[in-house]
């Protein structure tokens, strides 16, 4: 009895498969396959072995000579020259690059959008997202236009071009407006940034009025304020990076000074941190109660996995030293049967919260957590005012609500 051979499905833009629509499949499929364990992503070892299995060592002598000591070209821009190249650079951070593409696609977008992905390369991350948004069009604005092209020629999508652009001017763009606009790993790859993943400095404060820490900034603002120009009114930036607390708030403060305010219902802030993820920005946003969603969401990135708890009169010193802040909500209550009464308040200061528990027979309580955590906090407060036991909520790993309402147990 024969074998019958598998038919091979080919990547044929919108007629793709539903499998089409898992990051590994996809990626694959377009020939970007595995090349490093996830451990040993981005490893130029495990890059130059694979030229020398797929094309031989005439090939890899060419590649390396492209950028020898006499030949000072970066690794990237020669990867970046060919498609075979391309494949391989991509293939040694496969599981990076799928990661990044599942968050993109826990994104809401509406259909039919105008699309520019700024520093998209070879337009990889684009034809993902003409599977998983629908748009009517994908600008990718990088160095490798040409190659992009190729590449989109060989898989028959048309719904992807390519422009030879770069931030922060992107003279190429001119007036044209887009309805979202990507920037995935870009900013902290750019050389003229050099963006540090902490603060280089005593403080935020003394570094910002540094001469580098304010070049830095102004560069940030401007690249903020292009972008503003670029999106329509009520379109979105979107940002993919590898976070630290100081980056999300100066990149934030930046483009908030320009117009682009951090969005905090059109993404996950809790999944905000080091490994490359989302944070959206828009021209408004709803009312928040926050003095500073920058340094609220900062907070998130290296806080503590449970909320800082303080009981008697370490809750009332925490108190004294949230005096200035803002008062977000507050209510009391009496519980007759105990002849018991109580307050509970939120108030916020420097991107921090703080729920504050006292009660006439001497139980005070705090306890404190990110400013961006504040819809979390709303929902436990409505739940108390209501008299309702509380659900237990989570924030990173697990923060627990379950004593809020019970002063008993200060």
């Amino acid at each position: 009895m024969s074998k019958k051979k598998k038919k091979k499905t080919q990547f044929n833009g919108n007629k793709s498969g539903h499998n089409l629509l898992v990051p590994k499949v996809f990626f694959k499929r377009i020939g970007i396959r595995p090349i490093a364990k996830p451990e040993e992503e981005g490893s130029l070892e495990n890059m130059e072995k694979e030229i020398q299995r797929r094309f031989g060592q005439d090939i890899f002598n060419k590649v390396a000579k492209m950028y020898d000591d006499e030949n000072p070209v970066s690794g990237f821009d020669v990867y970046h020259s060919d498609l075979r190249l391309v494949k391989i650079w991509y293939g040694v951070a496969f599981y990076r690059l799928c990661d990044i593409a599942s968050r993109l696609a826990e994104l809401s977008i509406p259909e039919k959008l105008n699309i520019l992905d700024v520093g998209g390369g070879p337009g990889h991350l684009s034809f993902w997202l003409a599977q998983i948004w629908n748009p009517a069009n994908i600008v990718v604005a990088d160095s490798f236009a040409e190659v992009g092209t190729e590449w989109a020629k060989r898989l028959k999508e048309h719904r992807v071009s390519f422009i030879a652009s770069k931030l922060p001017e992107l003279e190429e763009i001119g007036n044209e407006t887009y309805d979202v606009v990507i920037l995935s790993r870009v900013l902290s790859f750019m050389p003229e940034l050099n963006l540090p993943q902490s603060i280089p400095d005593w403080t935020l404060r003394s570094y910002l009025k540094s001469k580098a820490g304010n070049e830095l900034y102004t560069k940030l603002f401007n690249i903020g304020k292009r972008l503003n120009d670029i999106i329509v009114h009520d379109g979105r930036v979107i940002v993919v990076d590898s976070w630290s607390d100081f980056r999300a708030m100066l990149i934030g403060k930046a483009f908030e000074a320009a117009g682009l305010n951090i969005n905090t219902e059109l993404f996950t802030p809790e999944k905000v941190g080091p490994n490359p993820s989302p944070i959206v920005f828009t021209k408004s946003v709803k009312p928040i109660p926050l003095k500073d969603i920058p340094r609220g969401l900062s907070m998130v990135i290296r806080f503590p996995t449970g909320p800082p708890v303080f009981i008697g009169t370490a809750a009332c010193t925490i108190r004294n030293f949230f005096n200035g802040g803002k008062t977000i909500d507050r209510f009391e209550y009496e519980d007759t049967e105990n002849q018991r009464k109580g307050y509970n308040e939120i108030v916020e200061k420097e991107g921090l919260l703080l729920i504050y528990k006292a009660t006439n027979d001497g139980i005070h309580n705090a306890w404190i957590f990110p400013g961006i955590c504040i819809w979390k906090i709303w929902q436990v407060f409505n739940e108390m005012k209501n008299g309702v036991e509380p659900e237990n909520l989570s924030f990173q790993k697990e923060i627990r609500y379950e004593n809020f309402n019970s002063p008993d147990k200060g």
